[in-house]
C-alpha cells in the first residue's frame, strides 16, 4: 500500500512539472532539405524521437531473439541435432542389419558431429571386426582413447573383446586383468574375463571367479551351471601326476581337487567319470571301484559301466559279482556285457567271458569287443573262429574310420 502511495505521489510531480515546463513555452523544431520543410513544436519532436527509438529498441531486440538461442539459433541447432541423431540411428541399423562395410563408415564418418561419439566409435569398431578389419577396428578404438580419454575404460573392454574375436586370449587377459582390479564388479568385464580364462583353458582363475560371476549375476543359472561343470571336470581332467612325488603325495593333490569341488557335482555323473579316469592316473584302483559301484547304484551311466569294466581292480572276484548283479537290471546292455566280458577275460573265465563278448558283439559289434573275443576264442583252442572274429573286427573298425 505505502509503495501505490508513493508511486502516485511520484507520477503527480512528475506531471506537475511537466505542466510547468509547458507553460514556459513550446519552442519549435524546423527542418529542411532542398525544398522540403518541415516544422513541428519541441515536444512533438521530442515525442517522435522517443518513439522511434523505442521502435528501434524494439526491431533489434527481436532480431537479436530470432537469431539466438529462442529462435532462429535453436532452430537451427535442433535440426543440426536430429540430421546427427538420424545418422547415428542409420549407422545403428545398419549395424543391425550386419551390414559391416557401410555400418562402419556411416557410424565413424559422423561420429564427431554426433550427439553419441563414444557410441558411435565403439560401434564403428564392432562392424570393422565383424567385417574382419580387425586393424581398422583397433584404429577406431585408438581414436576413442585419444579423442575421449575419460572413456578410456569402454575402448580397452572393447580392445581385449577383438582379441578374443580374434582368438587371442593370452593379449585380451592382458588388458583385463589390470582392469579387474580396478573395477572388480564390472559385470561386462567379468563376463569378458571369464570367457578369456575359458578359452585359454586357464581353469585355476576360471574357478575362482566363479563366485564373483554367482554374486553379480552375470550369466544366468543354467549358463552358470554348465560354466561350472566344465571348470570342475577340466582341472580334473588335466590333474597330471608328477612321477617324482611319492604316490601318496600324488594322491593327495588329486584328493584336494576332488575336495573342494562343489558337493552338489559329487552326484554329476560327467564329474565322476572324469574323477574315475584321474584316480586311474594315479593308481587308486580300490577308491575307484568304490566309486563307480556307489555311482552306478544310484544312477546308470554307459561311460562309467565302460570305465568299470575297464578296472584293473584288486578284487576281481567282487567286481564280477556287482556286475553281474547290475545284469538283472540290464539284461541287453552291451556296454554291460561287454564289461563283464573284460572281466571274466581277467579272471580266465574263459567259458563266461566267450558268452558275454559274443552276446556284446551281437547288441553292438565294436573292435574291442572283436579283439577281446577273438582273443578269448583262441585261449580256447578255436583258432578258425578266432581268425574270423579278428578279420571282422577290422573291417568293422575300417568301417568306424570311413565313417569318422
Amino acid at each position: 500500500m505505502r509503495k501505490l502511495l508513493v508511486l502516485l505521489m511520484l507520477a503527480l510531480l512528475i506531471g506537475a512539472a511537466l505542466v510547468w515546463i509547458l507553460q514556459l513555452g513550446s519552442g519549435y523544431i524546423l527542418l529542411s532539405f532542398e525544398t522540403f520543410t518541415l516544422e513541428m513544436s519541441a515536444w512533438t519532436g521530442l515525442l517522435l524521437y522517443l518513439t522511434a527509438t523505442g521502435l528501434l529498441l524494439w526491431l533489434l531486440l527481436t532480431w537479436r531473439w530470432i537469431a539466438g538461442a529462442g529462435g532462429l539459433q535453436l532452430w537451427w541447432q535442433s535440426r543440426r541435432s536430429a540430421r546427427k541423431i538420424n545418422q547415428t540411428a542409420e549407422g545403428l541399423l545398419l549395424f543391425a542389419e550386419d551390414d559391416w562395410q557401410q555400418a562402419e563408415k556411416l557410424l565413424s564418418q559422423s561420429a564427431e558431429k554426433s550427439a553419441m561419439p563414444v557410441v558411435n566409435l565403439l560401434f564403428a569398431a564392432r562392424a570393422a571386426a565383424d567385417n574382419n578389419q580387425i586393424e581398422r577396428a583397433r584404429q577406431l578404438l585408438k581414436r576413442l582413447k585419444i579423442t575421449y580419454p575419460k572413456r578410456r575404460f569402454i575402448a580397452d573392454k572393447a580392445l581385449a573383446e577383438l582379441f578374443l574375436l580374434e582368438e587371442k586370449p593370452t593379449e585380451a587377459l592382458q588388458i583385463l586383468r589390470g582392469m579387474h582390479s580396478k573395477k572388480p564388479s564390472d559385470r561386462g568385464l567379468l563376463r569378458l574375463l571369464a570367457d578369456a580364462y575359458y578359452m585359454a583353458e586357464d581353469w585355476g582363475p576360471l574357478q575362482k571367479l566363479l563366485r564373483d560371476l554367482k554374486h553379480y549375476k552375470v550369466i544366468g543359472g543354467d549358463a552358470l551351471a554348465n560354466l561350472e561343470l566344465d571348470v570342475y571336470c577340466s582341472l580334473l581332467d588335466e590333474y597330471t601326476p608328477d612321477p617324482e612325488l611319492p604316490i601318496s603325495e600324488q594322491k593327495a593333490l588329486l584328493e584336494d581337487i576332488w575336495d573342494f569341488t562343489p558337493k552338489k557335482l559329487h552326484k554329476n555323473q560327467q564329474v565322476i567319470a572324469v574323477y574315475s579316469d584321474s584316480l586311474a592316473r594315479v593308481s587308486a584302483p580300490e577308491k575307484q571301484q568304490t566309486l563307480l559301484i556307489k555311482a552306478l547304484t544310484h544312477q546308470w551311466h554307459p561311460q562309467l559301466v565302460v570305465q568299470f569294466g575297464e578296472l584293473q581292480s584288486a578284487t576281481p572276484e567282487k567286481q564280477l559279482m556287482m556286475a553281474e548283479k547290475w545284469l538283472q537290471k540290464h539284461r541287453d546292455d552291451p556296454d554291460l556285457l561287454l564289461a563283464l566280458g573284460l572281466i571274466c577275460q581277467r579272471l580266465k573265465f574263459w567259458g563266461k567271458a566267450r558268452d558275454y563278448l559274443s552276446a556284446a558283439v551281437t547288441l553292438r559289434p565294436s573292435t574291442q569287443a572283436y579283439i577281446s573275443l577273438a582273443e578269448v576264442l583262441e585261449k580256447v583252442g578255436d583258432g578258425s573262429a578266432s581268425a574270423d572274429i579278428y578279420r571282422r573286427g577290422l573291417l568293422a573298425a575300417r568301417e568306424s574310420l570311413e565313417e569318422a
